[in-house]
């Protein structure tokens, strides 16, 4: 077990240390996520039960007092988040011996959910993999179901690793309906089993709980049913998150055109969608179409972040050039402001097109491109050429791309600060200011896209044409013609920033100081009379 506790709770301890057990702290993004939704969460207590492999030690579940584990638990007031992860061994003799024990682990699991159960400071809840031993889950769900109902901190709760029957499916859309009102998201995750029936009961459910805005059904086998349900619940308000997530080797996912259109129809009347995840979900050609029509012909729509990464590993979501011309069409006037489109059939002919929907997309702000293997060096030198009119794009994520090329980095520069003139500087891109991943990036792109934080733009114009064209060595004679005016702060620049500067300008432009004899003479003081 792996706990983080910054506060003097001494309730909870852990009986780890006394078994081989290989800790696993909670995934850091995870965290993260909690801490920004959270704005409470401080240095609260969090538990880790994880099962994963040891290089020199089996695991085994039954060598923890499951029941010491849950009574300190139950017993905390500190604690906010509860992972149970992957504590299943898949070995042989393993499942041989536990087979022997199969009352205890009934008994241990048991005690361990219904002391969960107990505790009412818990905000996030998630409980992954066969973690049960001899009971099933339709069992774990109903020892949780009063603590899902009466728990008013209950923020999160995912269950994945099982199987949706009618039993469980049942009792888990009574603990939804029932709950206290705290609940905020609900995730499925890799679970089999869920039919268009489910899905109806698990949607009712959180109609009824309307504070539920985020719902998570991650690598799970969606068919046209679910996709039919789906769709009609994105009709009413209050949905916020959908994540239909596929598995990197999209596995999951027999949803033909039909339920793409269901889930289209119902987004092109939705209002208050901001988050839509079709991460490597297999999608068709006319599926990913008719899912970008709708976001464009939904004036109301709310959507900020649209993920469509890795889908074309399918090879059903692989479009023609001419196929992502229609696409990034109807994408061009949407209030999107992040979009993914990694890992997809995007290829040089495609850049044009893309870039002509991102200078039109006034609202996005992040774009993640990694691994688009189609395109070559010569498609994203035109890539970054082209986006130098846009105004609102911030961060590029470029990983897995061949973007080191001497012909890229010059386009990215040209971009970010075209030195011809003082006009073509004044006009270069003064907002993107991230490009991943920046571990080898070229020191002068870095420089640029540092001056490019700065949300005065004006200033960041400035600084550029004072460094990348006054002070360049074929440029410096104009400064013994420039505005006085101007020149303070020119020289103001420079000694703020390059120093070593200051006796080059002066060497070069002497008509920039004072003639020292006549300011000597001038300065002369005057002797007084007797």
């Amino acid at each position: 077990m792996t706990s983080n506790n910054n506060s003097d709770d001494a309730s909870v301890e852990s009986s780890a240390s006394s078994v081989f057990y290989e800790a696993c702290d909670i995934d850091e993004k995870v965290l993260e996520y909690i801490k920004a939704d959270d704005p409470d969460w401080g240095g609260a207590f969090y538990v880790t039960f994880n099962g994963g492999d040891h290089p020199n030690y089996r695991f085994d579940p039954l060598s923890i007092d499951w029941e010491k584990e849950g009574s300190a638990i139950s017993r905390s007031s500190h604690m906010k988040l509860l992972e149970i992860r992957d504590l299943q061994q898949e070995n042989d003799d393993h499942h041989v011996n536990c087979e022997r024990k199969q009352e205890e682990r009934v008994r241990n699991a048991k005690a361990f959910y219904k002391a969960v159960a107990a505790n009412r400071s818990i905000k996030y809840l998630t409980i992954e993999g066969n973690i049960t031993y001899g009971l099933e889950m339709k069992d774990a769900v109903a020892i949780l179901r009063p603590f899902v109902q009466s728990n008013n901190k209950l923020r999160s709760l995912q269950l994945s690793h099982f199987t949706l029957d009618a039993r469980t499916t049942q009792i888990l859309a009574s603990a939804l309906s029932n709950c206290a009102g705290s609940l905020r998201s609900f995730e499925l995750k890799r679970c089999d089993g869920l039919t268009g029936r489910a899905m109806e009961k698990i949607i009712n459910a959180m109609k009824v709980n309307s504070n539920i805005a985020e719902l998570l059904l991650d690598e799970i086998d969606i068919d046209d049913e679910v996709a039919a349900v789906l769709g009609n619940a994105l009709t009413a308000p209050g949905l916020k998150r959908l994540s239909i997530q596929g598995d990197y080797e999209l596995r999951s996912g027999s949803i033909s055109e039909a339920g793409m259109e269901a889930i289209s129809n119902g987004i092109s009347h939705n209002t208050t969608l901001e988050t839509l995840d079709f991460c490597h979900f297999p999608i068709t050609v006319v599926g990913g179409l008719s899912l970008a029509e709708a976001i464009s012909n939904n004036s109301a729509l709310a959507l900020k972040e649209l993920n469509l990464a890795g889908a074309v590993h399918s090879a059903q979501f692989a479009p023609s050039p001419e196929g992502w011309a229609i696409f990034f069409g109807f994408l061009s006037n949407s209030p999107l402001q992040d979009l993914h489109l990694g890992s997809n059939n995007i290829s040089d002919d495609v850049i044009p097109f893309m870039v002509e929907c991102l200078n039109s997309m006034t609202s996005l702000t992040d774009l993640c491109l990694w691994d688009c293997s189609d395109v070559t060096t010569s498609g994203w030198s035109d890539f970054f050429r082209l986006l130098k009119n846009n105004r609102s794009l911030r961060e590029c994520n470029m990983r897995a791309n061949s973007i080191f090329n001497m012909s890229v980095v010059e386009a990215m520069s040209s971009t970010l600060c075209d030195g011809t003139s003082v006009e073509s500087i004044f006009s270069s891109n003064h907002t993107l200011s991230s490009i991943e991943p920046l571990f080898n990036m070229d020191p002068g792109i870095k420089l640029l896209l540092k001056m490019n934080e700065n949300d005065d733009k004006v200033e960041v114009a400035r600084q550029k044409i004072i460094k990348y064209y006054f002070l360049e060595q074929n440029n410096l004679h104009e400064l013994g013609r420039m505005d006085l005016g101007l020149l303070p702060r020119v020289l103001g620049y420079v000694d703020k920033y390059e120093p070593r500067r200051l006796y080059e300008i002066v060497r070069d432009i002497p008509s920039l100081v004072h003639n020292n004899e006549k300011t000597i003479g001038t300065k002369r003081k005057r002797k007084r009379r007797a």
